[in-house]
């Protein structure tokens, strides 16, 4: 002990400092509280027109309510539009369709349904562009006869035409009931002239539907067929083309691409059918077209001579 007191001194208690934000915070509040009160006051019990401020609202109430109906009309417009376009794009896609078919190139042996088909592809026996049927070889033709005078007229006409004029409808454009070609049996021939020298590539062979048949069925149309190519009349080797078959459920024009293809160019071919449908009596052949491509230096036969038309035939 050296006689001082070491007991401790008590200690000090710790200084606060004032928060400098706090008055500013209260003086904030405060302010807006007064400037809240004030508008309060004015807006109840100002001296301002309420009515005008109603005005006011209506006014713009009433601009948005027109702006809403130009928006509801705007909208009816453009739903009639889809509407209608909707309704358009089946029939603009069938049309696309048919252009898109009448346009493709067809395979053998498919079915073609053309209301214009003689404007798609060209017909080098047709008998009004230069073609001419030459003879039937065996062939009899198949008459109904009313009487002993259509039965008179009927071998008259036969005798003293001697092109075959009752198969010139195989190569005409009329396709109506009853205007075709009518033989005896499910065998018959025909020999064409086309209207020049024709490398050719396909055929077609038209029948009625039988939905316009006045039976119902086309039991009489040919139903195997074949094409020759012959370099006279009288070819005793000709070029065969190839043995197709008519679909008598398919449509009433029916293409096919010739099977053996000849390098040289005919013009003169030889149809014949081999079988019918089914009808025990007689074949019908509404019409018979050639397709193919004019050999370059072949000019169409327009006017021909007697002597030319005898050195043609006979070869």
């Amino acid at each position: 002990m050296n006689g001082h007191d070491e007991r401790p001194y008590p200690a000090r208690p710790a200084r606060r400092y004032a928060n400098p934000i706090t008055p500013f915070r209260v003086f904030v509040c405060v302010s807006l509280s007064l400037l809240v009160g004030l508008h309060m006051y004015a807006y109840l019990w100002g001296p301002h027109d309420i009515s005008t401020s109603i005005s006011d609202v209506k006014y713009f109430v009433m601009q948005l309510s027109r702006e809403i109906s130009q928006v509801h009309r705007k909208h009816e417009r453009l739903q009639s539009e889809v509407e209608r376009v909707s309704s358009a794009l089946p029939v603009v896609a069938a049309a696309a369709g048919r252009a898109k078919e009448a346009l493709r190139p067809s395979p053998a042996g498919s079915l073609l349904s053309l209301a214009d088909y003689d404007r798609q592809m060209g017909d080098f026996a047709l008998e009004s562009a230069g073609g001419r049927v030459l003879d039937t070889g065996d062939t009899e033709g198949y008459f109904h006869y009313d009487g002993p005078v259509s039965w008179a007229l009927h071998e008259l006409t036969t005798w003293a035409c001697h092109e075959c004029q009752a198969a010139r409808a195989v190569i005409q454009p009329g396709t109506l009931p009853g205007q075709c070609w009518a033989f005896k049996g499910d065998r018959g021939q025909v020999v064409i002239r086309l209207l020049a020298t024709v490398h050719i590539t396909g055929l077609s062979l038209e029948h009625i539907p039988p939905h316009i048949d006045p039976t119902r069925e086309i039991l009489s149309a040919p139903r195997q067929f074949q094409l020759e190519g012959l370099k006279s009349r009288t070819d005793a080797s000709p070029h065969d083309f190839g043995v197709f078959e008519y679909n008598k459920n398919g449509n009433p024009i029916q293409y096919f691409d010739v099977t053996w293809p000849a390098s040289q160019g005919f013009s003169i071919v030889r149809f014949k059918v081999l079988s019918n449908w089914g009808h025990p009596v007689y074949t019908c052949v509404y019409r018979v077209r050639v397709h193919g491509d004019l050999l370059l230096g072949q000019a169409p036969r327009s006017h021909v001579t007697v002597q030319e038309e005898a050195r043609i035939d006979n070869g």
